[in-house]
């Protein structure tokens, strides 16, 4: 099956409810504690597939420690989203529930999820709390979401669903195909973006994912890369909807200066992060965020006076 094309499977009665997907390149160490995290769930009708494009000792770390309990499959180089397509490709389970392999979950995470599932059959896609953490898995904060039933249009104003957090139906993912693999970075964004357009998606109020911050081989380090996608995202998701009010098209322009500032300010660009901090509030008034990073960055002092964990929450650079 190519990975950029999906069959939907007729599911056996022994399939299991949840299909983990893990994509990983050159993380033996940690994509073997995401898969820790997924085995010692309390709820346990579930398949793990991986997907490795790197060339480390990945399958052999795999092999060693968790023999058939994983489906392994090599990757096709064609980066994190061709991985996740195979991927699905091979999955069996109603739900594809995705695991980045940075990441781990919270033991509850799967019986939450199964819970909500049987609970609202009418929804497409779960999402939920995530905290972030630093590479010795220590909390820095809870990430904040966004509540709301309507969670299109909101979404493409600035992406609240976080990849490990993320279980779809494979149903949706029929409809509205897989991760685009000519994006290079925010494809999961993407996606989110087409299934929720068409399906209703709904928040589980509760942390159950740890996301380390800045671990170490993330693209997140290569900011122009973002910039760029970010870009390609919001004019590929506002040509395919044409119905969306210019209110809403403002809003979403808006999110996505805002965006592209907090990569700038990540990356220490902070020339370039004030300049679209400045374009997102003149275009939405309400993001007051932007103005407090407005402030911090025309007048350095100011920052003086605020905690390491802010500063972390917050990317500045001599945060890091």
């Amino acid at each position: 099956m190519s990975p950029d094309s999906f069959s939907a499977k007729v599911l056996e009665s022994s399939s299991p409810m949840f299909s983990v997907v893990i994509p990983t390149f050159n993380r033996e160490k940690k994509v073997a504690k995401a898969v820790r995290s997924v085995l010692a769930q309390t709820f346990t009708d579930f398949e793990i597939v991986v997907v490795d494009d790197g060339s480390d000792e990945t399958a052999r770390q795999l092999q060693d420690e968790f023999g058939d309990r994983v489906r392994y499959f090599r990757g096709l180089g064609q980066r994190v989203a061709g991985a996740r397509n195979l991927a699905i490709g091979h999955a069996l389970g109603e739900w594809i529930a995705f695991l980045d392999s940075d990441d781990w979950w919270y033991p509850t995470k799967l019986e939450r999820y199964a819970e909500a599932a049987r609970a609202h059959p009418e929804i497409g896609l779960f999402y939920s709390m995530m905290d972030m953490v630093d590479d010795r898995g220590r909390y820095i904060r809870t990430l904040p979401i966004r509540t709301r039933r309507d969670v299109y249009p909101a979404v493409l104003e600035g992406n609240f669903i976080f990849n490990s957090t993320v279980a779809v139906k494979r149903e949706c993912l029929s409809r509205v195909g897989l991760f685009d693999t000519k994006l290079i970075g925010c494809e999961d964004w993407e996606l989110f973006v087409r299934v929720t357009r068409e399906f209703p998606a709904l928040l589980i109020d509760e942390s159950l994912v740890a996301y380390e911050h800045s671990s170490s081989g993330s693209l997140s380090s290569n900011h122009e890369v973002w910039v760029a996608a970010h870009d390609e995202v919001i004019a590929k998701c506002l040509a395919a909807d044409t119905t969306l009010s210019s209110a809403w098209v403002q809003r979403i322009h808006a999110g996505g200066h805002y965006v592209q500032a907090r990569i700038y300010l990540g990356a220490g660009d902070e020339c370039h992060a004030l300049e679209n901090f400045r374009a997102a509030f003149r275009q939405n008034r309400r993001r007051w965020r932007a103005f407090v990073y407005m402030i911090l960055l025309s007048w350095k002092p100011s920052r003086m006076i605020l905690s390491r964990r802010a500063k972390v929450w917050l990317r500045l650079p001599e945060a890091r």
